[in-house]
C-alpha cells in the first residue's frame, strides 16, 4: 500500500512539472500568431510578529490568441507557515509547496481579469505532529485562482486575488485600492502608489483576517515594481498582532 501511495506522489510530482511546463510550451511554440508573448517574474514575502507567514516566487508567460484574449502559464513555488492550538499544544506548520497553473487572461484598454486552474503540490510538517489536526504530509490536489485589475481615469487601482487549494482547503483573498500620487504628467522615470489593502486566509485549522497600507515603487520603463505593505491582523491562534510584507514585480 504504501509503495502504491509512493508510486502515485511520484507521478502526481511530475505531472506537476509537466502541466505548467506545456501551458509554456503552447504558449511560445504552438501559436502561430502576430501577437507577441508576454512574461514577467514576481516574489514576495507577508510575515507576522509570532513568526506566521507565506512567501512565494513565480514566472508568468501569456501568449494573446486575440486581441483581449491570452493564454498564460505560471509556476509558482511557495512556503507556508501557521501555528496553531491542539489538544493543548501549540503546533507549528511550516508547509512548502507548489503551484502548477495554467488559464486565460481577458483584457479592456487598462482593466484585465484572469481566471487559472492546476495542481498544487504541498508537504505539511508538524510540531509537535498532534493527532487532531486535520492537515499533515504529502498533499497533492486541484487549484484554483483568480485576479482582477483595473486602472480607472482618476488613476485608481483596484485589484483583487483569490486562491482556494484542495490540498489543504486553505482560501486565501486580498483586496487593494491604490492610487498614483506622484508623477502625475509621466514625465519622470518613476511613479509611487499608495493605498490600502485587505486579507483574509483560512484552512480547517487556521484563519486570519487583517487589513493595512501599500506603498508602491513602479520604474515606468524598466517595467520594475518594489512594493512595502504593512498592519494589523487577527488570527485564530494569537489573536490580534501586526503584520508586514514586501513584494518584487519586473516585466518583460
Amino acid at each position: 500500500m504504501k509503495s502504491e501511495i509512493s508510486s502515485t506522489l511520484k507521478r502526481a510530482k511530475i505531472i506537476l512539472w509537466a502541466f505548467p511546463l506545456a501551458c509554456v510550451f503552447f504558449t511560445l511554440f504552438c501559436c502561430h500568431l502576430s501577437f507577441a508573448v508576454e512574461a514577467s517574474s514576481f516574489a514576495g514575502g507577508e510575515f507576522d510578529g509570532h513568526g506566521q507567514g507565506f512567501s512565494y516566487l513565480g514566472v508568468d508567460v501569456s501568449q494573446k490568441v486575440y486581441q483581449n484574449i491570452s493564454l498564460s502559464g505560471r509556476l509558482i513555488p511557495n512556503y507556508l507557515t501557521y501555528k496553531f492550538y491542539s489538544g493543548g499544544h501549540l503546533v507549528r506548520a511550516d508547509s512548502p509547496g507548489f503551484y502548477s497553473v495554467g488559464g486565460i487572461k481577458l483584457s479592456w484598454d487598462k482593466t484585465k481579469l484572469g481566471v487559472f486552474g492546476g495542481i498544487e503540490y504541498r508537504d505539511t510538517d508538524l510540531t509537535p505532529d498532534v493527532r487532531g489536526a486535520k492537515v499533515r504530509g504529502s498533499t497533492l490536489a486541484g487549484v484554483v485562482q483568480g485576479e482582477f485589475d483595473s486602472w480607472l481615469p482618476s488613476r485608481t487601482n483596484l485589484n483583487l486575488y483569490t486562491s482556494f487549494s484542495g490540498t489543504d482547503n486553505f482560501f486565501y483573498e486580498r483586496g487593494r485600492i491604490k492610487q498614483q500620487v506622484t508623477n502625475l504628467d509621466f514625465k519622470g522615470p518613476y511613479t509611487i502608489n499608495a493605498g490600502v489593502e485587505q486579507i483574509i486566509g483560512r484552512n480547517p485549522d487556521f484563519h486570519q483576517e487583517g487589513a493595512g497600507l501599500i506603498l508602491e515603487l513602479y520604474h515606468i520603463r524598466q517595467k520594475v515594481s518594489v512594493a512595502v505593505r504593512g498592519g494589523f491582523k487577527h488570527d485564530s491562534t494569537f489573536g490580534n498582532g501586526i503584520y508586514g510584507g514586501l513584494e518584487l514585480y519586473k516585466g518583460f
